[in-house]
């Protein structure tokens, strides 16, 4: 007696999942691709952007090594890093990424916006985990100026555009 359900339910899954391939059109072909075929231009081309730019359209966190401006660009040297949170004292804790630093470039408009310790603890009627906006040059500045062991161990989110460049620049928040 159980049989007879389970077939049923067998048959209708079975149905269900033939008509989801033909609706999408992921059915398949019976052609044979033909052994002179080239592969696909649109393959090729929507690799090789992300050779070039391999952060472009992407969230990462990142420490970083310095700060500059060069050519009227704003450019830091970063490396991935993970962040966890740190359930004893309510913090986050960075784990630095293991490599070389790449260099990422601002886009002119990038937004920066920062907490302490980078833009230090001099905000009058805010919390120091607060995110307030800074210009790139400012970042630049309170950047180069931190002690060597902050810097280290000060970790950014950063946004990136279509084309691989910066456009938003948050520090996490460490007291």
């Amino acid at each position: 007696m159980h049989a007879s359900p389970r077939r049923a339910t067998s048959r209708l899954l079975t149905f269900a999942a033939l008509g989801a391939l033909a609706l999408t059109g992921c059915g398949g072909t019976t052609e044979e691709p033909s052994a002179t075929s080239s592969p696909a231009p649109a393959t090729a081309t929507a690799t090789a952007p992300a050779a070039a730019n391999p952060f472009a359209g992407t969230k990462r966190f990142v420490t970083t090594d310095r700060a500059w401006t060069e050519g009227g660009l704003t450019k830091l040297s970063v490396r991935s890093a993970e962040k966890k949170v740190n359930t004893q004292f309510d913090t986050w804790e960075i784990v630095p990424g293991t490599g070389e630093f790449v260099t990422v470039t601002l886009a002119k408009d990038a937004r920066v916006l920062l907490t302490v310790p980078i833009r230090g603890d001099d905000a009058p009627g805010t919390s120091g985990g607060e995110p307030l906006p800074a210009s790139q040059a400012e970042f630049v500045t309170l950047h180069t100026q931190l002690d060597p062991r902050t810097r280290e161990g000060a970790g950014f989110d950063l946004s990136f555009d279509g084309e691989g460049r910066v456009t938003k620049v948050q520090s996490l928040y460490k007291p």
